[in-house]
């Protein structure tokens, strides 16, 4: 069997329990994720997906990735835009194979995935162009038999050692010193794994007092024998012929061993002797073999700290953005004796963008700004906050609905990154002249209620949505309304609520409902028990904003 035949195996081999970094590399901010193997996730924007891309041109549900004994896939589930593997579409409900190194395209973001997160050197191995299986000698973890006693201490000792590390730098650097001082060996790396191309990344070197790797080669065979776990071994006076460029490096023993996590391969200890240096300790492969067994604890641990403090850090910044957005929500807006109205804001499990603003006008006037920006989390709180800031000011200094919209459009999109923008209505009633001017731009989630107790179905909305195109104009619409017609506008979050089973609760149930409230007041407090029935969770999957306002 050829090396690259070997090289193919074991690549297939790696891949079937490989855990995955999926890397954002374009797009929106968002810290990446792990795909761990066995497992299976789902992404979308629902709140309930393991991996939530908070992006409204993302489906709900947009699809899965999942680790199994025969490989990583991913499996687009009939999304709206799709999902890329590589620039090629993948085939709604059908399992599309990825590996390291594949771009990954999800709406506008695009993912690579790795083995690792981050490491900070890259190197290239050298190909050793010879058959492994007879020149490396692989010596199962049954046969290593047992360690002396004082190599015991020593190992024991660079446990402790090892598992005070902090970061993935600061481990590798006390791995190759603890690999030095029990092996004899003069020269020792902490390597992560290789890719397709052979390269691989140094995490930790020493050789005598250097750290610097950037002259020395790896030999891609010792790295392919090592990487189901065992201890490969290049013993002294067995060289010759092994290949012509380890041959050259005058290396006459080397030991490189994997260091696991959950059975899962994360990087290998690399050590070799060369002409004139001084020969390794016996029981040096033993010694490698525990601590790699250390090191794999260690780079678990490593692991866990960083995903708390991950978490810690978002959870703070979505406590922030939330408060935020509850700060700009009004309370007592002083609306006087001509407008009847109710109003409930109610945070999903992440911070958004809705918005939500009443501006009383005057004693006959009032207007009223509902909107959702795209996305989640601070960066949606952020532009949200601009945004009702900008819009406020423009109607209390008088600007006309389309004459807001249209300002607000361009302020948005000549800041904002592509990816961002808002659903956006914003109208004015005028009780004395019995009439609402209003725009919506892209919203459409609202009802009109009349005073006979009928209900309506809005106009479809003729706007473009907020912050896409910096030229586009907005023009007013006008609807007549009598005492007693109310209008109630509420969010995304409202019709789309699933139940268990996933039927979303949809906007004819609204207006059924509304037709049959006799209030502002109680429009709002019937629609939200009802989709809390529907949900059958006071957890929504989405922030909740309604409103009912009307004249009295």
């Amino acid at each position: 069997m050829t090396c690259s035949a070997i090289l193919q195996l074991v690549t297939r081999a790696t891949q079937a329990v490989q855990r995955l970094w999926f890397e954002p590399v374009l797009g929106p901010d968002f810290d990446g994720f792990w795909l761990e193997p066995g497992t299976e996730l789902s992404y979308g924007r629902g709140s309930q997906c393991d991996v939530k891309l908070p992006e409204a041109t993302i489906s709900r549900m947009h699809g899965q990735i999942s680790s199994t004994g025969e490989g990583c896939y991913i499996t687009d589930l009939g999304s709206r835009l799709g999902t890329f593997v590589n620039d090629q579409q993948c085939t709604k409900n059908v399992k599309t194979p990825i590996s390291t190194g594949d771009m990954v395209r999800i709406g506008p973001w695009i993912f690579r995935t790795s083995v690792r997160q981050g490491a900070p050197v890259a190197m290239q191995t050298i190909d050793d162009s010879v058959e492994v299986e007879a020149r490396v000698q692989r010596m199962a973890r049954n046969d290593l038999g047992a360690l002396a006693q004082h190599r015991l201490s020593l190992l024991i000792d660079c446990s402790a050692e090892i598992n005070k590390a902090t970061d993935l730098k600061e481990l590798g650097a006390m791995v190759v010193v603890s690999a030095i001082e029990g092996t004899g060996f003069q020269r020792a790396a902490l390597l992560m794994p290789a890719d397709a191309e052979g390269e691989i990344e140094v995490v930790g070197f020493l050789d005598g007092d250097s750290r610097d790797a950037s002259n020395t080669a790896f030999s891609r065979s010792l790295l392919e024998a090592a990487s189901k776990g065992d201890v490969a071994c290049l013993l002294s006076g067995q060289t010759a012929g092994f290949g012509d460029s380890i041959a050259d490096l005058n290396i006459h023993s080397a030991i490189c061993s994997g260091v696991m996590v959950d059975d899962v391969l994360v990087a290998y200890l690399y050590l070799d002797a060369r002409e004139q240096e001084r020969q390794i300790q016996p029981d040096a492969a033993g010694f490698c073999q525990g601590l790699c067994r250390m090191a794999g604890l260690a780079f678990a641990n490593l692991n866990r700290l960083e995903m708390q403090i991950n978490q810690a850090k978002l959870e703070q910044d979505l406590n922030a953005a939330r408060e935020a957005q509850e700060l700009l929500i009004p309370t007592d807006v002083g609306a006087g004796n001509v407008f009847g109205w109710g109003r409930v804001f109610k945070p999903g499990r992440e911070a958004s963008g809705d918005l939500l603003d009443i501006i009383p006008l005057s004693e006959t006037r009032l207007a009223l700004v509902v909107g959702d920006v795209s996305g989640k989390g601070a960066g949606a709180a952020i532009l949200m906050s601009s945004a009702q800031s900008f819009i406020h000011a423009r109607i209390t200094s008088g600007c006309s609905p389309e004459d807001t919209v249209t300002a607000v459009n361009k302020f948005v999109a000549q800041r904002s990154p592509m990816n961002r923008f808002l659903t956006l209505w914003v109208g004015i009633f005028d009780a004395h002249a019995k009439e609402l001017q209003y725009v919506d731009a892209g919203h459409g989630h609202w009802a009109i209620r009349r005073a006979d107790g009928t209900s309506e179905a809005p106009p479809t909305p003729d706007g473009f949505l907020v912050g896409i195109d910096a030229s586009s104009e907005y023009r007013n619409a006008t609807l007549l309304v009598e005492p007693g017609d109310r209008i109630i506008i509420f969010s995304d979050g409202i019709p789309e609520q699933q139940t268990e089973s996933g039927e979303q609760y949809g906007v004819d149930r609204v207006y059924e409902l509304v037709a049959a409230s006799p209030t502002a007041e109680e429009d709002v407090k019937r629609l939200l028990d009802m989709v809390i029935r529907w949900a059958g969770s006071s957890e929504l999957d989405d922030d909740t904003t309604i409103v009912s306002l009307g004249l009295t």
